[in-house]
């Protein structure tokens, strides 16, 4: 057995059960409070997480702990921050650090975001006390799609092999939602939550796309300054469509032809506008993405995750902005962008993958198009006469989807956690 074997089956049969009764033995301290870098982008600490940590970093009342993969050397730009602290999460300083916050703020689960990872793909669960600490989920965004409990039972299935992941979703003290459809939905999602630790605050991570530019984090202003690069002051039209499970089901990405390419960068050129395109982080198999084939660096650009860590930069950024089914065009409501569906794959991506939350006609304000040819005519429509944000049907896709339109998410979040750690003490 290799060395990565053997210290796997040490950890599972003694470590880890040990530090199962540590933890429930152990005091928590409630203004130690526990932030973890992305589940799958290790080297990068963005979304929600990133936005609360932003609202308290500068507060000395409160300790931060961010739990890495391997990496406390970092540069995760965290200026102005005081009493932070990067915390390997695969070490035994790492177990210790987490037995003693009494806050955990996930970005996705206790079982993706805290999971020991194995050089051989498999992973180790740990499963913290939830009763003894208070623990929200600052899910990444509004979903449009069937997720966990609402998803069709082969990806539910396929989601939910980690029991614990269902089991903790009925005891996190909070799950942030955008608005009262919406909380309706996450509610459903993430049974057997109750109800009542639904908490309407608003996304943090939009108080990236709302705050004045001289506030944004340097990180953050650095991309903006990226992509202003790319533009050249030309007008932005981002492509960006969602994750597909090829794994389970077999889906893949519009594959563009040479003549559609020459196309677009034609539409682009009489516009004196740029497209850019990025891909879902989360992808899977080894299908290509073909438009990667096309990077010209004049008229067609790369804006994946890479390049621009967060989606704020690019939507501010953005004139028009088209996905398929990603909800990152509900964030695009939030900056009044017009928003258009290329949903080549409809029937199959409702029947056999996640499917929707919502009927495309009533939650999506601009153009539902199948086809490459009605796209580029609906693109060159509204880049010649913009008119879709005026409209009253994308005033009321925007009711559908926000209580609030503001730069205070975090700060609304921030405040429901002291009050529950008020409660505690």
């Amino acid at each position: 057995m290799s060395f990565h074997g053997s210290f796997r089956l040490l950890a599972d049969w003694l470590l880890l059960p040990l530090w199962w009764l540590f933890d429930r033995l152990l005091p928590k301290r409630m203004d130690l409070w526990a932030f973890f870098v992305h589940p799958l982008k290790s080297d990068q600490f963005v979304e929600n997480s990133r936005a609360v940590f932003e609202t308290v970093k500068a507060d000395p009342l409160i300790h931060k702990l961010i739990f890495t993969r391997g990496g406390e050397g970092l540069d995760l730009r965290l200026e102005g921050a005081c009493n932070t602290r990067l915390v390997d999460l695969q070490s035994l300083a790492g177990l210790f650090a987490l037995a003693r916050c009494g806050v955990y703020l996930l970005t996705n689960s206790i079982a993706l975001d805290m999971s020991w990872r194995w050089p051989d793909g498999g992973f180790s669960v740990l499963r913290p006390t939830m009763r003894r600490r208070i623990v929200v989920n600052l899910w990444h965004g509004i979903p449009l799609k069937r997720l966990f409990a609402l998803a069709n039972p082969t990806l539910r299935e396929n989601a939910d092999r980690v029991a614990f992941r269902r089991r903790e979703r009925a005891r996190y003290q909070g799950l942030v939602c955008s608005s009262e459809v919406d909380s309706y939905a996450m509610a459903a999602i993430f049974h057997p939550i109750e109800y009542s630790r639904l908490w309407l605050t608003g996304l943090p991570r939009n108080d990236f796309l709302r705050m004045p530019e001289a506030a944004l984090p340097g990180f953050l202003a650095s991309e903006v300054d990226t992509i202003r690069r790319f533009k050249r002051g030309r007008r932005l039209v981002t492509y960006a469509p969602t994750f597909r499970e090829s794994e389970v089901e077999a889906a893949s990405c519009y594959q563009f032809s040479d003549e559609q390419i020459s196309r677009l960068k034609a539409l682009m050129a009489r516009h004196d506008a740029v497209f850019g395109f990025r891909m879902h982080y989360f992808r899977k198999g080894d299908q290509l993405f073909n438009m990667e084939r096309y990077i010209d660096g004049e008229t067609l650009f790369d804006l994946g995750h890479k390049a621009i860590h967060e989606i704020a930069p690019v939507l501010r950024e953005s004139d028009l902005v088209v996905t398929d089914y990603s909800s990152v065009y509900i964030d695009a409501l939030y900056l009044d962008k017009p928003v258009f569906s290329f949903a080549y794959d409809l029937e199959h991506y409702q029947a056999r993958q996640n499917g929707l939350l919502y009927d495309m006609e009533l939650a999506f304000p601009g153009p539902v198009l199948k086809d490459f040819d009605d796209l580029l005519r609906a693109l060159d429509e509204e880049l010649t006469c913009p008119r879709q944000v005026a409209g009253g049907r994308y005033a009321q896709t925007k009711k559908l989807f926000f209580s609030f339109q503001d730069d205070r998410n975090s700060a609304r979040v921030v405040g429901k956690l002291n009050e529950l750690i008020g409660k505690r003490q």
